[in-house]
């Protein structure tokens, strides 16, 4: 089995979500100096109360880690073309992860202060690094058609 470029960037997209899903994303700072600190999936009070609201950001995250790996499957197999759709699919779920994520800042933060920490920008690097193997993947499959096509029978 051939080992290709995408299939280490496939592993550090998975990485880096997996890691993005575990840390604290954001901290607010209210008037009164309590903190409120939001992960993935859940909104911890400085009071101790915990909301489950913003499970939906945990759970964008989820799917795209789950369709990383398909298409981390789906490379072993050289299928071009499902690699390229889930690649797609998975730079639409990340971006749809920021906007959940800008509305939900915005309706907490009413007259907070904001901390954003490190993890908050690892979806970010998913969509470069997805980008990148989504141009790999595609001349790959050039290289390949270019190749066939120069094959000719002599008479």
């Amino acid at each position: 089995m051939k080992f290709r470029l995408y299939q280490l960037l496939y592993v550090a997209v998975i990485a880096l979500l997996v890691w993005a899903m575990v840390e604290p994303i954001i901290k607010f700072t209210e008037a009164d100096g309590s903190l409120t600190v939001m992960s993935n999936f859940k909104l911890l009070a400085a009071d101790g109360q915990v909301s489950r609201s913003v499970i939906a950001l945990g759970a964008l995250l989820v799917f795209a880690v789950v369709v990383n790996a398909f298409a981390l499957m789906v490379s072993m197999f050289s299928n071009f073309e499902l690699q390229k759709r889930t690649t797609i699919l998975s730079l639409l779920v990340l971006a749809g992860y920021y906007i959940l994520l800008l509305i939900y800042s915005f309706l907490l933060l009413a007259d907070a202060s904001l901390e954003v920490d490190l993890p908050i920008l690892f979806p970010f690097f998913g969509i470069i690094l997805n980008s990148v193997s989504f141009n790999l993947i595609r001349r790959e499959e050039a290289k390949i058609i270019a190749r066939a096509t120069g094959f000719r029978l002599r008479d």
